[in-house]
């Protein structure tokens, strides 16, 4: 009997000393020392996506090829985290994206961390859908469209407007003739088609 216990505390001497004494693990304390190979199947356990406001979990999930329960490679979690990004880039928001993956054997659990960044502002050409002469009696309106040049359909921008603007006072003063004039842009439906609108004062 004493043999056998001092065989017992031996062997358990042994195994603390080696490093050898058995302990159980489970969920993602547990992980693999290196990540597995990029092609090598994984089970996923999770996806936790975070920080994502603009953008609704639901989409994000929608775009992704593989859901929780599926098999996976680190290659396809890589394209489902561009996939990611293709769904912002098409809301026009910006972010930054961290990935942290961490692996349990055979299976792995994904973190997704969002920092959303403000919407880009992107500036609309404005296209001139109409021109309008008003008041004008001594010159014709076929006489001042000849003098200007922005046409139906020209983008339109404040120096063009300007440039119209002193096209058309010029043309008067090379008839002789004294007038006021006063340019008015009008958006009527709302979008980027303009009206503009020349208000003249002959004298």
């Amino acid at each position: 009997m004493r043999t056998r216990h001092l065989l017992a505390r031996s062997a358990l001497a042994v195994a603390i000393a080696t490093g050898f004494a058995s302990a159980s693990f489970s969920g993602p304390q547990a992980f693999a020392a290196g990540p597995p190979a990029a092609t090598a199947p994984l089970k996923l356990k999770s996806l936790v996506i975070t920080g994502n406001k603009q953008v609704s979990t639901d989409d994000i999930l929608a775009a992704l090829p593989f859901h929780q329960g599926d098999t996976v490679t680190r290659n396809q979690i890589d394209a489902g985290a561009q996939d990611v990004m293709g769904v912002y880039q098409k809301k026009n928001v910006g972010l930054k994206f961290g990935q942290k993956l961490k692996f349990a054997g055979s299976a792995v659990y994904i973190e997704w961390a969002i920092e959303e960044q403000a919407p880009e502002v992107v500036q609309t050409a404005l296209v001139v859908d109409k021109i309008v002469f008003e008041g004008n009696k001594k010159l014709s309106a076929a006489d001042l469209t000849n003098a200007t040049k922005l046409r139906t359909g020209s983008t339109i921008d404040q120096a063009a407007m300007a440039a119209d603007q002193e096209a058309v006072q010029k043309a008067y003063q090379a008839r002789g003739v004294s007038a006021a004039i006063n340019v008015v842009p009008s958006q009527p439906a709302g979008d980027n088609h303009v009206v503009l609108t020349y208000k003249i004062s002959e004298q």
